[in-house]
């Protein structure tokens, strides 16, 4: 998804690759047209408050903490599928409603105009106006309601942008993952302190130089990336069919890829 709050004019798509060539931010074309999926899931978990934010939160009480940014779609079936699997995995995932029951509408996607996502992302999903906020409250009831004080975190398109952040600026939060993440530059490997997975699909730039970067700041030990090129932008979030095999087999091994991973770096 795409936030470009430079700009006071409306882009069209020739326009905004070019911007985006330009300032090296990755975001692919189909995380722009791709639509989510209709899914008759029926989430396993509940949903609670921390203030007056909506959390939704998985079934199972594990001893190991995640938490997920969904994408733009806010709180999806196949989202909230994704998570209730990581949790039957070992993990109790807990989703913040950062959009407060507003994700970007259906009725206006894919977008007329990039007017339309600036003005969204810039309402609801900016890091410091929204969900820095947001996020720092809903770790530290958790802090305060069950002792928890070491978290993983996993994010989805947006998301995987914020999750990136969020490693970088909260320290309970121990390990990051994005996946087929969108917003990234390269030159953000730069700042990653945390333990870092990466899981582009074949419509995301390609994120090698980015690992290379992690990987020699943090050591080998601290940095995965797993590409999956026969899957589309979204596949294991709001976009993913579930119901087809190939697209449910590789959810299957990126969240043993996400087991793996948050097992082996958070406490």
């Amino acid at each position: 998804m795409i936030i470009l709050l430079s700009l006071n004019f409306v882009l069209d798509f020739g326009s905004l690759n070019l911007i985006l060539k330009r300032s090296k931010m990755s975001v692919t074309e189909a995380c722009c047209k791709l639509p989510p999926v209709t899914s008759d899931y029926t989430p396993q978990g509940t949903v609670s408050k921390v203030g007056d934010l909506d959390v939704y939160v998985t079934k199972e009480k594990n001893d190991k903490t995640l938490i997920c940014v969904y994408d733009i779609f806010g709180f999806h079936p196949v989202t909230q599928q994704v998570a209730d699997k990581l949790s039957s995995a070992g993990f109790r995932v807990i989703m913040p409603d950062f959009f407060r029951g507003k994700p970007f509408s259906l009725a206006n996607f894919p977008p007329k105009d990039w007017q339309e996502l600036q003005d969204f992302l810039a309402e609801r999903g900016t890091w410091e106006k929204t969900v820095k906020t947001d996020l720092l409250n809903v770790l530290s009831h958790y802090k305060e309601k069950e002792g928890i004080n070491s978290v993983g975190i996993y994010g989805f398109c947006w998301g995987g942008k914020t999750s990136l952040t969020a490693s970088v600026e909260i320290e309970s939060i121990k390990a990051a993952a994005l996946i087929h993440p969108a917003f990234w530059k390269t030159e953000d490997a730069e700042t990653v302190t945390k333990p870092l997975l990466l899981m582009p699909s074949k419509d995301e730039d390609d994120m090698t130089p980015f690992y290379e970067i992690v990987k020699k700041k943090l050591g080998a030990d601290k940095a995965e990336h797993h590409r999956f090129d026969d899957m589309h932008h979204g596949f294991c979030a709001a976009r993913g069919d579930l119901s087809k095999e190939d697209n449910r087999k590789r959810v299957d091994e990126a969240l043993d890829l996400l087991k793996n991973f948050f097992t082996k770096h958070v406490s």
